[in-house]
């Protein structure tokens, strides 16, 4: 098939790779044209968890960058783009050049956290299938082109609500996952899921990043437990006040991924400490837009979300 991975992180460059590496028609879109030329060049250096090290190299994908390009053959519309920038890279623009680069047929799969990002991207993308893709692989770039694979995950891709016709592609790519290494699944119900993972990431990631603590940390003491207790009531508040169906045991599923990833340092408390804008405002930021919408009390999320947004540069992101 032919794929088009957007944004070449650390999840673009390991997803990418791989289905590189497994056969699959590839093109990279990175920011930058120097990562673009560095991965045609020297390709791709895939860390595996036991330490094996797989060269992807660069003659079996292509690598541009949306604003350039000059020489790629835009006539050649991918079976899946694969939208893998984090939300606050969600600009028009992007936008834009995605619809460029989409045909009639293309499917677009979105990989980010948060909420409300399906949505401005069903307005500036009609007509397309839209999926959503939740994952749990854990990948750290070193530089452009080298990416390691922290532990084996999961990925569940499901179609977007506001699909008004029958799912026949998504089986398609969750077998092209699979061959490529991924445990992947199809999920019927993937807006629950993804609200799900919105509330453990909205009770995790921003209280590892105020107190700079790993994950497994927030359990040591009753005074952390208890906020973490608040930030998820609040949170079965507003899911709620606005319809949205959940987990009875949602407390102890965010109690037990504290376990499972007991010494992994969030994503938002790595954007804090190397200085980079975090995804506050698309988690909890969110959470409180919901909750004043439907006039529901969520002084915890308010807290954080600002105490999260003094911490990190001013890139006057909103929501």
């Amino acid at each position: 098939m032919k794929i088009d991975i957007v944004g070449a992180g650390a999840l673009g460059l390991l997803f990418g790779g791989k289905l590189a590496a497994a056969g699959e028609r590839v093109r990279f879109w990175a920011r930058t044209a120097e990562q673009a030329a560095l991965l045609r060049k020297e390709g791709i250096e895939l860390t595996e968890p036991d330490g094996t090290v797989h060269i992807i190299e660069g003659k079996r994908f292509a690598a541009g960058t949306l604003d350039h390009t000059a020489g790629t053959n835009l006539a050649e519309e991918p079976d899946w783009l694969l939208l893998m920038t984090k939300q606050g890279h969600i600009t028009e623009a992007l936008l834009s050049a995605c619809g460029r680069l989409a045909g009639k047929d293309t499917n677009i799969v979105c990989f980010q956290n948060g909420a409300g990002h399906l949505e401005r991207i069903r307005q500036m993308i009609p007509g397309q299938a839209l999926y959503a893709a939740i994952t749990t692989e854990g990948a750290k770039r070193s530089d452009g082109r080298r990416v390691t694979r922290a532990g084996f995950g999961e990925t569940r891709v499901g179609v977007h609500q506001a699909m008004d016709f029958p799912d026949f592609s998504g089986e398609s790519l969750v077998k092209m996952l699979q061959k490529a290494g991924f445990d992947a699944f199809l999920s019927n119900d993937i807006g629950r899921e993804m609200f799900r993972k919105l509330l453990i990431n909205a009770v995790i990631n921003p209280l590892t990043a105020i107190w700079r603590i790993p994950n497994g940390q927030l359990l040591e003491s009753e005074a952390r437990r208890s906020v973490m207790r608040q930030l998820c009531d609040e949170g079965e508040r507003i899911f709620r006040a606005n319809g949205i169906a959940y987990d009875a045991d949602i407390f102890a599923q965010i109690l037990e991924v504290c376990r499972s990833t007991a010494g992994n340092t969030s994503s938002m408390l790595k954007d804090i400490l190397s200085g980079n804008p975090t995804e506050v405002d698309f988690i909890n930021g969110r959470l409180v837009e919901m909750a004043r919408a439907k006039q529901v009390s969520a002084p915890g999320h308010e807290l954080v979300w600002q105490l999260i947004r003094a911490m990190q540069p001013d890139m006057n992101i909103k929501i």
